[in-house]
């Protein structure tokens, strides 16, 4: 892989509860290089213009740009793409804080996001370790609250958690998902679609 890359996508079906690691192409890291350019075009060949906000096919991509994790200042960002639920059309959205270079740490480059679960439930990234959990418990939490108690649960209070609120749970369209005090996603009905697939939190630790 092109230096940068870590080489290896999550796909994650929430229908199905299952994750598969992905080797990434280097072929598309050298043409669309950022988090941008990546999460346009998975999108672009993978969910047709026709589907709908909700629909278990639109999906929630993941990208890290290529500096993340780099001594280059303000690159620390991923970006997360999908078709909006406001404007009904593609869409994107950033996020920075501490969560984008501990996904790198993990090991992956993108997470993609498909289907809904029929239940709440959280993702857990542990270096290789992935798993879809059980977050039934944690619906209903607002963000701060979630975070505390999946650190407390995982004993460990170096994970980085990114998060909906009760916003999101209830669709409402300016809803955020919330990576630390200052750090969201914010932009397009993401926190909403968050909601609409049950997906209360992705927690990452990586070495």
């Amino acid at each position: 892989m092109p230096y940068g890359w870590m080489g290896t996508n999550l796909e994650v079906d929430l229908t199905q509860g299952k994750v598969e690691k992905v080797k990434g192409d280097p072929e598309l890291v050298k043409n669309y290089l950022g988090g941008k350019g990546l999460g346009a075009k998975i999108l672009w060949d993978r969910v047709p213009p026709e589907t709908e906000p909700f629909s278990p096919d639109n999906l929630i991509i993941i990208s890290n740009g290529l500096l993340v994790d780099t001594p280059v200042p303000a690159t620390n960002r991923c970006v997360m793409t999908f078709v909006s639920p406001v404007t009904e059309a593609y869409r994107y959205c950033s996020m920075g804080g501490f969560f984008p270079p501990e996904l790198k740490h993990a090991g992956y480059d993108n997470i993609i996001i498909s289907g809904k679960s029929p239940t709440p439930v959280y993702l857990w990234i542990n270096n290789d370790e992935v798993e879809i959990r059980d977050a039934s418990y944690l619906w209903g939490q607002d963000t701060y609250d979630t975070r505390n108690m999946l650190r407390e649960e995982l004993e460990n209070e170096k994970v980085q958690i990114a998060c909906i609120g009760q916003a999101g749970e209830n669709k409402v369209y300016a809803a955020a998902v919330q990576c630390g005090t200052g750090a969201s996603a914010s932009r397009g009905g993401i926190g909403t679609l968050w909601g609409d697939k049950k997906l209360k939190a992705i927690v990452v630790y990586g070495k």
